[in-house]
């Protein structure tokens, strides 16, 4: 039997360097409910919820803020189908979907944390999780196998919109961060989690977020709903100072080429190819494979 309790409110923490840093050391994760504002996090969702209406994945008589799928449809990110690909396009193709990561009360955050300026990975995730499937649902997994670059890389992790316990969310092996890095089809298949192993989630409120280190073992949730799409996104995060994969520098999944993504944005959009700008230690990719799944 897996114990499972609630997060811990790290805010009392924010602007303290020593206390993010030892509880992040301790718990593998910070937790921070209403850090963000709602109004960017809904507009977001509503603009992610916009895309699949216009791909015909949403019931055609319930308003599309509500997020329900159309009868009998079922996407997912491990499906490969041309159906996923082109909607996760249109989703990258968002501006909003690659501003948001960059929020001041997100930098803050960790600026303390890393006791350093904070680079911002563009290779940006939408979570899109569909009920029912559950054999799709995302097994523990840690993700420097995926990430690479330097092992002090965080991801931050953000519903769009409220999560409650039906839809699921993302679940963390409370100090698994500790044990080092583990051989990811041992921890995917549960051989190294042990059942002594405290796992931590609550329901989610828009604008709350959790941060975690990539060592970090962390799982998604069953979405046991009828028919609500579950939205989220993650976006990870380093301190510039050290050495970061050149395929974090790409769209998520290899699904697009950055010109693409940028083709209806402004000629002279600052966001575009921010990273070039920043002298930082590109390292040669890690993999030259499909990144794994990582659809929390």
């Amino acid at each position: 039997m897996h114990t499972e309790l609630p997060f811990v409110d790290c805010t009392d923490l924010i602007s303290d360097h020593a206390g993010l840093l030892e509880y992040s050391r301790q718990n593998g994760y910070l937790f921070f409910p209403g850090l963000l504002p709602i109004d960017p996090v809904l507009a977001l969702r509503q603009q992610v919820l916009h895309v699949a209406e216009q791909h015909e994945l949403l019931e055609p008589s319930i308003h599309p803020d509500a997020g329900v799928r159309r009868r009998g449809v079922f996407i997912c990110e491990q499906d490969g189908s041309e159906t996923f690909r082109r909607f996760y396009i249109d989703i990258q193709k968002l501006r909003l979907f690659h501003t948001l990561p960059h929020h001041e009360r997100i930098l803050r955050v960790l600026e303390v944390l890393f006791g350093d300026s904070v680079l911002v990975h563009p290779r940006h995730i939408c979570h899109v999780i569909f009920p029912g499937e559950h054999q799709y649902t995302t097994p523990p997994h840690q993700d420097f196998h995926p990430v690479r670059g330097t092992q002090d890389t965080w991801t931050v992790w953000t519903p769009l919109g409220d999560c409650d316990a039906e839809l699921g969310g993302l679940s963390i092996a409370r100090g698994s961060n500790r044990r080092g890095f583990l051989k990811d089809d041992g921890v995917r298949s549960w051989q190294l989690i042990d059942d002594s192993t405290e796992w931590v989630w609550n329901p989610f409120k828009c604008g709350d977020v959790v941060m975690f280190h990539s060592l970090t073992i962390h799982r998604g949730r069953d979405n046991v709903t009828t028919d609500r799409i579950r939205l989220a996104t993650s976006a990870r995060y380093q301190s510039v100072s050290e050495p970061v994969d050149e395929d974090a520098l790409t769209v998520h999944l290899g699904c697009a080429k950055w010109e693409e993504v940028y083709s209806e944005w402004e000629t002279d959009d600052p966001l575009k190819y921010y990273w070039n700008s920043i002298d930082m230690d590109v390292q040669p990719a890690y993999h030259r494979r499909r990144p794994e799944p990582t659809n929390c």
